[in-house]
């Protein structure tokens, strides 16, 4: 499938927020070093996901691969989109231990294209899988029994 330019805009954008968010813009992290289990959380949700799902089903932009399977176990019972969760909790772990406004800025940054990648690849897997609006419809895009 042929990338939008508003998939290369969205992927550039979460990872220019990535790289803005990863650095520590007071020379000294401000926050407090607690923060960091968010981080480590986010990285054990990724790499249950990435241990629940097999390799050639990710894709960095929202539009899915031709021989993609819908998977909806594992960490994908309790959320639609438990990588760019994983994604989050590491960055946010990351914003308020270096505890800067620019770093927040790039969490926010981050949360909008990381939206924007979601509603995008929500549409096209609507389209893709005749049983995905049953599907979202059980459970939640990114929180799980929230959001």
């Amino acid at each position: 499938m042929k990338k939008a330019p508003t998939s290369h805009f969205l992927v550039a954008l979460q990872f220019a927020s990535i790289g803005v968010g990863l650095y520590p813009w007071a020379g000294q992290p401000q926050g407090s070093p607690g923060w960091l289990v968010l981080t480590g959380l986010g990285v054990l949700v990724g790499l249950y996901t990435l241990l629940h799902n097999r390799p050639g089903n990710f894709a960095i932009y929202p539009e899915p691969k031709e021989q993609a399977c819908l998977v909806t176990s594992g960490p994908y019972r309790w959320v639609r989109h438990p990588m760019y969760l994983a994604v989050l909790l590491f960055m946010l772990g990351i914003a308020l231990y270096n505890g800067t406004w620019i770093n927040g800025v790039a969490m926010v940054t981050l949360f909008l294209a990381l939206l924007g990648k979601m509603i995008r690849e929500e549409r096209h897997l609507h389209g893709h899988f005749g049983d995905y609006g049953d599907y979202a419809c059980r459970c939640k895009r990114l929180i799980p029994f929230v959001f």
